[in-house]
């Protein structure tokens, strides 16, 4: 009897191409390493003492220690825990304590990152070869304007898709969340999508009216800016970055703009942080086991869902999308 094949999931690739966040720059000071893994694999990410970052893969050609299980930084290299084995930014062996002569084939891949904006961005394709665009640009976007920014890294059993999917899916926020049924207006842009969302939300019997304007450009770089909230205005940068078949990470990072009125800002921080962190908490309940379909039953309220599964559907790679599969993707 033969053994039975499990089905996956989601019938739609998880690992789309492009520039995702890994970390936030606080969070690594020069002569420290930490652990990514994401893409279903292992990489390690290190500060020189001189400031530069790499990425490179954590496993050592020579014998294949992990570096960040227990590797260290050296001047500005890595050294590898069990033979010291010591690479440079670029994956290059530059030493071997007990040999004058190093292998051609002493190196290990090193991925592009890029630091701005407070956090670390790796790029990553299939080919693992170098981007051939920039790291995308937030618009308007002046970090000294901001309050200091709050962070936030969870680990979610679910489809980035589907958490995008979440934003423009009106009727949910008021049967979960009990707000508004927002109003979604849709601008593309190429291949970045602008939404433009109205509702409001009832807090001590107060209804507080809000405006919220996504910019989509990559599954791995969008944001959410709050120009008419009640207080000053806020900003909230989002990455989901795959960790598995199963398994995505979400990173968010909160900002709310400096005001003039002592503790306004403060309070509008603490007043949103509070209410976004609630909302998600929610949604993250039924995200972490809510099934995909490929052919939803939907009504006259769900139109902005396919809207964005139709602009997401463009960073899959076509190789990995069976013909009848695409269809369900693109073709609704």
């Amino acid at each position: 009897m033969g053994v039975a094949v499990k089905e996956p999931r989601y019938p739609i690739p998880f690992y789309s191409e492009g520039w995702f966040q890994i970390a936030w720059t606080k969070d690594l000071p020069p002569g420290q390493l930490r652990k990514v893994h994401q893409f279903g694999t292992d990489y390690v990410l290190f500060r020189a003492h001189n400031g530069e970052l790499a990425l490179l893969g954590d496993v050592c050609p020579h014998l294949g220690a992990h570096f960040s299980e227990g590797g260290t930084v050296v001047g500005n290299s890595i050294r590898c825990p069990y033979h010291n084995w010591e690479f440079g930014t670029d994956g290059v062996c530059s030493n071997i304590p007990y040999s004058d002569s190093i292998p051609v084939k002493a190196r290990t891949p090193a991925l592009t990152v890029v630091e701005r904006y407070g956090m670390i961005f790796m790029y990553r394709n299939k080919a693992g070869t170098p981007p051939t665009y920039d790291l995308p640009e937030i618009e308007d976007f002046d970090e000294d304007s901001y309050t200091k920014p709050a962070t936030y890294e969870f680990t979610v059993r679910i489809h980035g898709q589907d958490i995008m999917e979440n934003s423009v899916d009106s009727p949910h926020f008021a049967a979960v969340h009990g707000h508004d049924m927002p109003v979604n207006s849709f601008k593309s842009e190429g291949e970045e999508l602008r939404i433009t969302q109205d509702t409001g939300v009832n807090f001590l019997g107060i209804h507080l009216k809000a405006r919220l304007e996504f910019h989509m450009i990559e599954p791995g770089f969008h944001y959410l800016h709050f120009p008419e909230v009640p207080g000053p205005p806020a900003h909230v940068f989002s990455s989901i970055v795959p960790i598995d078949e199963e398994h995505v990470s979400h990173r968010l990072t909160f900002r709310v703009k400096r005001s003039r009125i002592p503790f306004m800002s403060a309070i509008a921080r603490k007043f949103l942080i509070w209410r976004m962190m609630v909302t998600y908490r929610e949604d993250m309940r039924i995200w972490q086991s809510k099934d995909y379909q490929k052919h939803p039953v939907l009504c006259d309220g769900d139109g902005s869902i396919m809207k964005l599964r139709r602009w997401y559907a463009q960073f899959y790679d076509p190789c990995e999308v069976e013909p009848a599969r695409r269809l369900d993707v693109v073709g609704q």
